[in-house]
């Protein structure tokens, strides 16, 4: 059973950052069924790893599309970025140094980010990329 299953809601039109959200769906659903498999804190800390490492791929491409397009909310898309990162960086390290047990509670930390950064900030993002390709495409294909 999943913890958290792709919809289209969750859907910005931008196909890259689109596949690269459901990735991050499948790892964190990694994680929880790690956690309710009773596998120990060292699975889930690399588990968590895998997350930050594709979680830090995942916002360097979108500041690239920010930076390419001129995107006027860079600043501050790129702070969240930096905020979430650094809390399942620490969350990691809790579970790696024992201070945490993975529980539901950061189970359910995990889906919520990442779905309020889907909804938020990734879907204004989104609606910019769209607006700015799209006389791109159009003056090319002329």
């Amino acid at each position: 059973m999943s913890l958290l299953r792709w919809k289209d809601e969750y859907l910005t039109e931008v196909e890259e950052i689109d596949t690269q959200h459901q990735r991050l769906i499948n790892l964190i659903n990694g994680i929880y069924d790690l956690m309710r498999s009773g596998r120990g804190d060292e699975a889930i800390a690399e588990a968590m790893g895998e997350v930050i490492d594709f979680t830090r791929f995942h916002f360097s491409e979108e500041e690239k599309f920010m930076e390419a397009t001129g995107y006027a909310g860079r600043e501050g898309h790129a702070g969240e970025h930096e905020r979430l990162l650094d809390q399942i960086i620490e969350l990691r390290r809790s579970v790696q140094d024992g201070r945490t047990v993975v529980s539901m509670n950061e189970i359910y930390f995990l889906k919520d980010w990442l779905l309020s950064h889907f909804q938020g900030p990734d879907r204004i993002l989104a609606q910019h990329l769209l607006t700015r390709a799209l006389p791109l495409i159009e003056d090319a294909a002329i």
